[in-house]
Formats: C-alpha cells, sequence, structure tokens
C-alpha cells in the first residue's frame, strides 16, 4: 500500500492555488525537507526551502514574496496546514527559505479598539478598552469582528467569519467584591466587581487573556472561521503514548523538571480605576512542605479588581508550583496512532518506562509538530502540559 503523499502548494491572495512546490530543499544535514506546527489558542509556523534555481520560480516569477502568498500542506486530499508567508529568512545561491505562519498572526497585528472620550471628565479614555458590562462572548465577537473591520477589504482575514462563540463560565471558588464575599457561578458577565481593562494591545493579546482567566481555548480554521469555545479537544479514551513497552510508539521523548521557573506562592499586585493598589496571594501548601518556600510577585496591568487577579495566580501556580508538572513532549514513530485520531486540546496518557525515568500521567496536547523527511517519512513531535482539573471529570 502506496503512502499517502505530502504536497506544498503556493496560493495568491485569494488563496487559489498557484503552483506545487515538487522539489523542496533540505532544511537540515539529516535530510528534512519540511517542518509545520500547530498550536493549541495560538499560531503554528511552517518552514521550507526552496532552490533558488528552481523552474517553478521561473515559470510563476517571486511568488514567495511576505504577505503576498500564502502556503498550503496537503496529505493526499486533507489539507493539513495554511497560512501566510511572513519571512524569506535566507535568500543566496543555494536556496530561499520560507517561514510561514497561520492567520491567528494577524489578529497579533492589529490593535483593539480602545473606548471614547468623555467630555465631562478628566480622564483620557481613549488610552483603554474597559470591559465592565456584559458577557465574555459578546466582547469575543465585537473585538474579532472589529479587528476584521480594521485590517480592511484587501486583507487575507476579510474572508473571517465568526463560528462558535460560546460563552465561559466564572473559574471555581470565584467571588464578588462584597462583605463577606458570594460565590460568582455561572456563565462570565463584566461588572464593577469584574473587570478588565486593556491599552494599547492587540485582539489576540485580549483574547489570550480572556482565554487565559477562563480556562477557555480559541482557533481560527483553515476555512477562516473564528471559534471561541470553554474547551477544544476531550478526554480520549484509548489512545496511549509509550516508551519502552512491547508495542511501544514514541521513539524520543524529553520529561524535563524545571525547578529554576517554580514558585510555590505567588503575589499579584494590581491597581483599580482610582489608582487603588490591588492584592493577592495564592499558595501550593503542598508544594511548600516539599520544596521549602519559593515566592514571588507579579503585576497585571489589565486587572482591575480582585476577583480576575485572583484567577491568573491560580492559573499560573498551577503550571509552575511543580517541577514534575513541567511540559513534556514525546516523538512518535510509525507505529502510532496516525494523526486525526487526536488533535490539539485532546487528553491522553503518555507511560514512558526508562530505568530510573517512570513518567505514567495524563496530559493535554497544546502542539503538535510535523517534519518530513526526503524519503517521504514523517516524525510527529506532540507537545503536552497539565490538564485543566476539570477536564479529569468523567470520561
Amino acid at each position: 500500500m502506496s503512502k499517502t503523499r505530502t504536497v506544498v502548494e503556493i496560493l495568491n491572495s485569494s488563496l487559489a492555488k498557484i503552483a506545487e512546490i515538487k522539489n523542496l530543499y533540505p532544511i537540515n544535514n539529516q535530510g528534512m525537507i519540511l517542518r509545520y506546527s500547530k498550536e493549541l489558542s495560538d499560531y503554528g509556523q511552517c518552514i521550507f526551502r526552496v532552490s533558488t534555481k528552481d523552474p517553478v520560480l521561473t515559470q510563476f516569477g517571486d511568488i514567495l514574496k511576505p504577505h503576498a502568498y500564502h502556503v498550503r500542506i496537503k496529505r493526499g486530499s486533507e489539507t493539513m496546514w495554511q497560512g501566510a508567508i511572513v519571512d524569506n529568512t535566507e535568500r543566496n545561491r543555494n536556496y530561499i527559505e520560507v517561514r510561514a505562519v497561520e492567520y491567528l498572526f494577524y489578529l497579533d497585528k492589529v490593535l483593539i479598539r480602545r473606548d471614547a472620550d468623555k467630555p465631562d471628565t478628566d480622564e483620557d479614555e481613549s488610552n483603554f478598552r474597559v470591559f465592565s458590562t456584559g458577557t465574555m462572548a459578546a466582547a469575543v465577537t465585537t473585538i474579532v469582528n472589529n479587528a476584521k473591520d480594521d485590517l480592511g477589504t484587501a486583507h487575507t482575514l476579510s474572508g473571517m467569519t465568526v463560528g462558535t462563540i460560546e460563552n465561559p463560565d466564572y473559574p471555581k471558588n470565584f467571588t464578588d467584591g462584597s462583605t463577606p464575599p458570594r460565590p460568582l457561578t455561572g456563565a462570565w458577565s463584566f461588572s464593577a466587581d469584574v473587570t478588565l481593562q486593556y491599552d494599547y494591545h492587540s485582539a489576540l493579546f485580549l483574547i489570550k487573556n480572556f482565554g487565559n482567566y477562563t480556562n477557555a481555548d480559541f482557533e481560527l480554521t483553515n476555512s477562516l472561521v473564528f471559534n471561541f469555545k470553554k474547551r477544544i479537544g476531550n478526554r480520549v479514551t484509548g489512545i496511549t503514548f509509550s516508551y519502552n513497552t512491547v508495542g511501544g510508539n514514541i521513539i524520543d521523548y524529553n520529561v524535563p523538571r524545571f525547578g529554576m521557573r517554580m514558585s510555590n506562592e505567588i503575589v499579584g499586585i494590581a491597581a483599580d480605576d482610582e489608582g487603588k493598589i490591588l492584592h493577592a496571594t495564592q499558595r501550593n501548601s503542598t508544594s511548600v512542605q516539599t520544596n521549602g518556600l519559593l515566592q514571588t510577585a507579579k503585576a497585571f496591568n489589565d486587572v482591575k479588581s480582585k476577583n480576575p487577579l485572583e484567577v491568573r495566580l491560580t492559573e499560573e501556580l498551577r503550571l509552575i508550583s511543580d517541577p514534575e508538572e513541567s511540559p513534556i513532549n514525546i516523538v512518535l514513530n510509525e507505529k502510532a496512532y496516525p494523526l486525526g485520531q487526536y488533535g490539539l486540546g485532546d487528553i491522553i496518557w503518555i507511560r514512558i518506562k526508562d530505568h530510573i525515568i517512570d513518567f505514567q500521567k495524563e496530559r493535554r496536547i497544546i502542539g503538535m509538530t510535523v517534519t518530513l523527511h526526503n524519503t517521504g517519512r514523517e516524525l510527529v513531535t506532540i507537545q503536552t502540559n497539565i490538564p485543566p482539573q476539570d477536564m479529569l471529570g468523567a470520561v
């Protein structure tokens, strides 16, 4: 049975195919000719090289110009990756190196609209965008549509549409500003007690920030449909990636322990609209008992009330309070489950038993990188992180 061929296509500004790159130039000394990645709630990247004297450039001209042309990677009839060319990092007598990025990149190149000045105040509201009313879903929809309009009708993202926009829930232990505090549950809604403020930031920065507060995920599909969801991915049953076992499908791995970045007590600092200093502290007592006290302090200029400040600290502490919970990377062999049976956001099992290294945990897929060899062999690298606790409930 023949292997499905991977094809690199160059597209014009209308995303119509111009040409196929049939002779990819090696990107390293190991014979790799293509590498592309996809990231959860972020844009992936792609790199390949074309011979400076490749006939396709003679026939079609300079079709590798940044922001003028695009890349589509197909395996058979399926589109695996698509994005805009942004760099020719090298152009020499041997080859032109092309770097492309997925289209979420462009949401990082358009600033949010700020509020209009109010004539009856001394404040300069036009320096800020304040979110103090409405749902998060409505705010995300407005941010995306404003970005699309500001980029203009000639831009690639003029074809972007808004798809599924879910309103995330308040995080666990979220409270209002009363004394004693009352719990806030259900769908996120901005208010005087739940306020966020931003200045000269990009649309992508804000959407990522909203995701940080609520553990929500987002994507811009190859069809330019923007989705913002409570969760992307599932807790997948029956899929285990293993090393050093019968039927193992991992050929290499990296299970680091990052202790230098560790903190098990974080003090967060912010200021409300009147300049009053807000502070909150989050501590992982188990980590303090095991590793000793490791403190740090962080300032947040977007936070204008204590609730969001505590949420940010809780999420950061989850990722840095235990060296055993560092990001884990695995490289798969041809025996592994094919792409499509798992995806970004999914939770899978990783089992590594290699002498002193014994790692057996569920992890969430936050990135995937595919590298193609000139023999046609593909290597898939999966980047993982700690799953959010609410994804580890019932399967």
